[in-house]
């Protein structure tokens, strides 16, 4: 791939729909194979450790694939003294929850349920292509119907109406009547594709598949025992005990 140097201004954080914060380079914006790359993935705490990467460092950056932008590591040579090292922040960026440690999984996470970046995340997740793929509500729209308070958790998705759209900063009347066919059209997913938009800890398409197959109806998956998941093979006792929570 091909590489060049920046400078990294700020090691910041991100906190997803499953609540585990993940780090992220903000750049001086940097040309790469065509691209103008201002933002870079670092995945953990432990990957920036040991790589030993400091804000303010210059920095290599590459497209992994050619498509995303990851830091390689810093340029030593280059270091005047003013880095600093990063730490995990103790409390969420986005609600100020104190943050809890998952040593199992190497996890820095949010146990707010009510936190507003994992209300977003799960918004936009739920409606994304391959769980109900709701055309039209993407990131912005996603941040747009949570901040406006007419969509604080998913099932109220399907209690939007072209009155409550158009209250939205930029939104006519053509483009509430195209969120609303999409989530019209949504109503007849799978439920495989229910199940996936969920979001349930360890559970992506295959998992999702199986109980499908294995259960048929959202109604026999809501009455499902951890016993009776368990009996699908590929299912183990963790699994079952996440989707019956």
């Amino acid at each position: 791939p091909q590489q060049r140097t920046t400078k990294l201004r700020q090691i910041a954080v991100n906190v997803g729909r499953t609540g585990v914060l993940t780090p992220f380079a903000v750049l001086e914006p940097v040309v790469i194979s065509g691209a103008t790359i201002s933002m870079a993935t670092l995945h953990n705490e432990g990957d920036i450790r040991r790589k030993d990467i400091r804000e303010g460092d210059t920095v290599i950056v590459q497209r992994a694939g050619e498509v995303i932008p990851q830091v390689v590591g810093p340029v030593l040579s280059l270091r005047t003294g003013g880095e600093h090292e990063f730490a995990m922040p103790e409390e969420c960026p986005s609600c100020r929850t104190a943050v809890s440690r998952d040593p199992a999984e190497a996890a820095v996470y949010c146990p707010n349920p009510v936190c507003p970046a994992q209300a977003i995340r799960m918004i936009e997740h739920f409606a994304s292509r391959g769980a109900m793929d709701i055309e039209g509500l993407g990131e912005r729209m996603a941040y747009s119907l949570f901040q406006s308070g007419l969509v604080r958790d998913v099932a109220e998705i399907y209690d939007l109406t072209a009155e409550k759209l158009m209250t939205l900063p930029g939104i006519k009347e053509k483009g509430a009547d195209n969120l609303l066919r999409g989530i019209e059209a949504s109503k007849g997913r799978p439920l495989v594709n229910v199940l996936l938009a969920l979001g349930i800890r360890h559970v992506g398409w295959e998992t999702a598949r199986l109980v499908a197959d294995h259960i048929g109806t959202l109604e026999g998956t809501l009455q499902v025992t951890e016993e009776a998941l368990q009996e699908i093979e590929g299912i183990g006792p963790v699994v079952a005990a996440s989707i019956v929570a």
